[in-house]
């Protein structure tokens, strides 16, 4: 049985950002309702650990509590702010969607939220506590807890601000999401039709165009789904436009061919999800197209770090040869009979060779160490994709990498050394022995 392709829990949570802080509220006012006035058999369980204190000096405490918990959170939300300010204008703003999905939103948020929600509810209830003698109060000792989580939580949250910090750790976060995508996206098609997806040209006489029904980026299609309604409603349904891919309303994205005049396209819709911004969980061309962001934010004359456009395409040399050996490209969903049913337009990866290369050299075709990090990447895609097309198109790639690249540095020694490398890389291709890397390009 197919996978689906629909929005999990996980998905839920990881997207929807105000679902974790909502969850730590309604948490926190249920622990401070039942640990303020608790039950005699509560009592016994927790008299252990309830501190002894009267209502009053018990609302004092709390009050402290969540003074140092919204101290401490002001410190979290300073600190995230000034990063992601700082790695928006150097790096690349698509790159904040690390900071929005990462531990310190989903976890420390809601720990905090927790904490002061608690601490609030349980003042308020102390209030209405009509005894003024001593008496363990378990809610201070789970306040006390909850106050050391806070603490733990700031340090946790400073520690990952910090590695976020390093453009390293940035890079390679991108490069590990996409690489779990395409793995995704492998397994969702582990049923697809095997082979070359065959030619199936528009019959005008039978074809009805698929207009998108609102604007926005394909961000996800359920094949399951889709090959199910094209079944039922026994049609063909071809998808012109990738997940990532913007339309317009009324834009003409496909076809569907019906066999019955009766059949509408209306629940193909409900199976391909468009939303105001591209998500990476389904989109590979996203992630390439992060950290050529990256790379071409660096070769800027604003900045002019080429050597973060090294790590760059370092980044994108091992995700590329990761894709070349998976099947992408376009997807082809047969029927139970073997009929192909649903026709789906992907980037294989030469496309996404070019996405990773074209930008980057049209802005650091003069500097030899991007040049040189560029002509392994295409190099090193030649030698390991698993399609023969995808190998030559990596060939072409090598050599018009240095044929642009020479020009914009006339110099005979850059020429050179650029020229060599090539050839010694082409070698390689043949046969022969992956050369090492010029020290230049260190």
């Amino acid at each position: 049985m197919r996978a689906r392709d629909r929005p999990s829990l996980r998905w839920w949570l990881r997207h929807r950002l105000w679902i974790p802080p909502v969850m730590g509220a309604v948490l926190g006012a249920a622990l401070g309702l039942l640990f303020v006035m608790p039950s005699p058999l509560e009592v016994r369980v927790l008299r252990g650990v309830g501190w002894n204190a009267t209502a009053a000096e018990a609302r004092t405490m709390l009050s402290a509590v969540l003074g140092v918990a919204l101290t401490s959170l002001s410190i979290v939300l300073s600190l995230s702010m000034l990063v992601v300010q700082s790695a928006a204008g150097q790096y690349s703003p698509r790159l904040l969607r690390l900071y929005l999905h990462s531990a310190g939103i989903r976890i420390v948020l809601p720990v905090f939220v927790a904490t002061s929600v608690f601490c609030l509810v349980a003042t308020q209830a102390f209030g209405f506590v009509p005894d003024v003698e001593r008496a363990p109060r378990p809610a201070l000792g789970l306040a006390m807890l909850l106050l050391v989580l806070c603490e733990g939580a700031l340090i946790f949250q400073v520690l990952q601000t910090l590695q976020l910090m390093r453009v390293e750790n940035l890079i390679r976060k991108v490069r590990q999401d996409t690489l779990d995508t395409a793995r995704t996206l492998e397994r969702l098609r582990s049923e697809d039709s095997r082979g070359p997806p065959p030619s199936h040209a528009r019959d005008a006489g039978q074809a009805r165009p698929l207009r998108a029904p609102g604007s926005g980026f394909i961000v996800c299609v359920d094949a399951k789904a889709l090959l199910e309604v094209a079944t039922a409603n026994r049609f063909v349904v071809h998808l012109e436009r990738a997940v990532g891919e913007p339309v317009v309303q009324g834009e003409d994205v496909g076809w569907v061919e019906a066999e019955t005049r009766e059949a509408h396209d209306g629940p193909v819709w409900q199976t391909i999800h468009l939303d105001h911004w591209r998500d990476a969980d389904r989109d590979i061309a996203l992630g390439v197209r992060q950290l050529v962001d990256v790379a071409i934010k660096a070769l800027s004359p604003g900045i002019n770090d080429p050597y973060t456009a090294v790590e760059a395409v370092d980044q994108l040399t091992f995700l590329l040869c990761e894709l070349s050996r998976m099947q992408l490209g376009p997807r082809v969903l047969a029927d139970d009979a073997g009929t192909p049913r649903v026709f789906l337009r992907g980037p294989a990866p030469r496309d996404l060779l070019t996405l990773a290369t074209d930008q980057i050299l049209r802005y650091g075709a003069a500097e030899p160490a991007v040049v040189l990090r560029l002509l392994r990447l295409a190099a090193a895609v030649a030698l390991r994709a698993r399609e023969a097309e995808d190998r030559h198109a990596a060939r072409g790639w090598l050599r018009r990498i240095l044929a642009v690249a020479e020009p914009a540095r006339p110099e005979a020694a850059g020429d050179s050394l650029l020229r060599r490398h090539a050839e010694a890389l082409e070698q390689a291709l043949d046969g022969g022995p992956w050369p090492p890397l010029p020290a230049i390009g260190f």
